[in-house]
């Protein structure tokens, strides 16, 4: 659950508890506010009744003014509260369609409409109550959109981050806040350019080692085929053999991280194995077997792809004890399997580079293999997995 979820989901909790307190309030004052004027309109509903059949207009004029009464224009009622028929008339409280509560009393042919206007302090504090509420509910709303406001800046960085993660390096927070975030977002920037100019150099330094080295490396092959045969002359030529395979192993990885989107395009799984066999370069077709089970289409850069799958199958011929190797097209799925021993570390310990089982330390290669296949993978957004069964390694290329 983000920040911004659990802020809003605590506003409208709040807001709620606010509103339901604000309502339960406003009834409580409600409902006090006509108990207390049944209350008085009932006594003094019955003084009335007595004043109008021995009093005259004026003398019920001063009465009324001793209990705070003072008449009203006739008004319809909204919702009648109080009506008590009697021998002589009628008594009647009623609140008005204004929201007035007014005491009717109708003695013969007399009739009068009154209200006590005291009682108009005590609405008006109810509603200097409710009006607080309502800021409050007001204060509350204006609290969680300035958090928000504040808060927003994160997805920026956050966004920015992401893309430096894919690879996007010269991604930059554009957050110039004064608060703490904005400092967040400036060590963020100053971090990314630090790591940029370390991964650049990096890339810098590994690109021109390598075309550095491979001058001197055909040089010195060119200079072995003057030597005549001889044992020496053999360890001599694997030994450059294996400088340049590392040489271009380096490169490739190299080129690999530079690489910041990859060329897509569809193709067939049996298209990318016609095109890993071209690099494999193969002495003996035999040593794979290939077994296509069900062909699809699949996107991305073919060039790597290949790579990946040559380096896949390179690997099985190393380390297998037992020919032919197994490359196999299923649904979504290519598998290399050869027979071997188990692994003697965990999976995820070979796709690091220079790494190998320590009982083929005289194997040829220098255990970059899987780290480029890895890293192509990856760069794709497939999957590769690994599995040991009935003394088969099967390593599989998962797309989709």
């Amino acid at each position: 659950m983000s920040i911004f979820t659990k802020i809003t989901l605590l506003f409208s909790i709040s807001l709620l508890l606010m509103i339901g307190i604000g309502y339960q309030i406003d009834t409580i004052n409600t409902q006090k506010y006509e108990s207390l004027i049944l209350q008085k309109y009932i006594v003094d509903g019955r003084k009335i009744f007595g004043w109008m059949a021995t009093s005259s207009a004026n003398e019920l004029d001063n009465k009324l003014k001793t209990i705070n009464l003072v008449k009203t224009a006739p008004e319809l009622p909204e919702r009648m509260l109080v009506r008590q028929p009697h021998t002589f008339g009628v008594f009647e409280i009623f609140e008005a369609k204004n929201g007035d509560y007014v005491l009717h009393v109708r003695y013969i042919d007399e009739e009068i409409y009154l209200h006590d206007k005291s009682f108009l302090e005590v609405q008006k504090k109810g509603w200097v109550l409710n009006t607080l509420v309502i800021a409050d509910i007001a204060v509350l709303i204006i609290i969680f959109i300035s958090i928000l406001r504040m808060l927003s800046p994160l997805n920026s960085i956050a966004s920015s981050m992401r893309s430096f993660a894919k690879g996007a390096y010269r991604s930059r927070s554009e957050v110039r806040t004064r608060d703490e975030i904005g400092e967040v977002a400036q060590t963020y920037n100053e971090m990314a350019q630090t790591i940029e100019n370390l991964i650049l150099s990096r890339q810098e330094l590994l690109r021109d080692v390598g075309h550095e080295l491979r001058t001197p490396i055909a040089r010195g092959l060119f200079a072995l085929e003057q030597i005549e045969d001889s044992k020496a002359k053999a360890t001599l030529k694997h030994s450059f053999q294996e400088l340049d395979q590392l040489t271009r192993e380096l490169l490739e990885i190299e080129k690999l991280q530079a690489t910041d989107t990859i060329q897509s395009e569809k193709f067939s799984a049996e298209t990318l194995v016609m095109e890993a066999l071209s690099k494999l370069c193969l002495e003996d077709e035999s040593a794979v077997k290939i077994e296509i089970k069900n062909n699809f289409i699949l996107s991305g850069d073919v060039h790597y792809l290949s790579l990946a799958l040559k380096n896949l199958l390179d690997n099985a011929l190393k380390y297998t004890d037992r020919l032919p190797i197994v490359l196999e097209i299923d649904i979504n799925r290519i598998s290399v399997s050869n027979h071997g021993k188990p692994l003697e570390k965990d999976f995820s310990y070979f796709l690091t580079p220079f790494t190998r089982q320590e009982s083929s330390r005289t194997t040829q290669g220098f255990g970059l293999g899987l780290n480029i296949v890895s890293k192509i993978i990856i760069k794709h957004g497939y999957q590769l997995t690994y599995d040991y069964k009935n003394e088969y390694h099967c390593f599989s290329i998962i797309v989709e």
